[in-house]
């Protein structure tokens, strides 16, 4: 169990040096509240490739943070989206 906990301190210690280095530090770190391990997180899950994505609105539907509407006739229903990359979501809420 010791030898794992060195483990995780070391792998945070290079995310800690080496995530400042990537092209898109600057950009994920200016977010508000999102610090070097979350945004090296972030990144993680949406990857570097900039095409990946059509416009931001794929992005948030990609995280879960888009609402989706559900229209039948006289009734619509404006709720949360079920199918969402969870570590992606979870790392936006923190």
């Amino acid at each position: 169990m010791l030898a794992l906990l060195h483990q995780l301190d070391a792998t945070c210690q290079a995310v800690e040096e080496l995530f400042p280095q990537h092209p898109d530090a600057e950009i994920l770190l200016s977010f508000p509240g999102l610090g070097t391990q979350p945004a090296a997180r972030v990144l993680a899950e949406i990857g570097d490739d900039h095409t990946r994505f059509a416009d931001a609105r794929g992005l948030k539907a990609y995280a879960g943070a888009a609402p989706v509407t559900r229209a039948s006739g006289k009734k619509s229903h404006i709720g949360r989206r079920i199918v969402k990359n969870d570590r992606l979501n979870h790392a936006g809420h923190l």
